[in-house]
């Protein structure tokens, strides 16, 4: 899967995310894997940082490493900060191993989704919380050539 493969795939998510759970848009973890993809809705999901941080550290530990996956998305509604005024949005976060994660966001409106910004570097500093699903898909060995579903 390429990078602007797995963006397509964490917009769709955020899509699919919104039309069924409707607003806020719960956070989410997209777990793409050769069988299946898998996008699981955080609906518990701790606001203090570090309770955040170990919540996705054992989801990472439960659903990443033991699929060996190598790619993830993060999905969440949020305000982002277009121009000094904060507008509501469905913010994207997307990682892949050994490629730094990256972000985009799209405006929410009365009729729904607006259309996704173009994506950038995740900031270093933000979303720490984030680092255990970076690190597990880093973790991750190339699929089995020998698996017939990994080709």
């Amino acid at each position: 899967m390429t990078l602007d493969e797995l963006e397509a795939l964490g917009r769709q998510a955020a899509n699919d995310l919104l039309q069924r759970e409707g607003r806020p848009v719960p956070p989410a973890v997209v777990v793409p894997a050769h069988d299946a993809t898998r996008v699981l809705t955080l609906p518990d999901l701790p606001d203090a940082e570090e309770a955040r941080r170990q919540a996705l550290a054992e989801l990472a530990q439960r659903e990443l490493r033991p699929r060996n996956a190598s790619c993830y998305g993060f999905v969440a509604e949020g305000l982002v900060d277009e121009g000094g005024v904060d507008v509501e949005a469905v913010v994207l976060v997307y990682g892949a191993r050994a490629h730094h994660p990256r972000v985009t966001a799209a405006a929410l409106g009365d009729d729904g989704l607006g259309a996704f910004a173009v994506a950038e570097a995740l900031d270093h500093a933000a979303m720490p919380f984030l680092a255990p699903l970076q690190e597990a898909v880093d973790a991750a060995g190339p699929p089995d050539v020998m698996d017939p579903a990994a080709l």
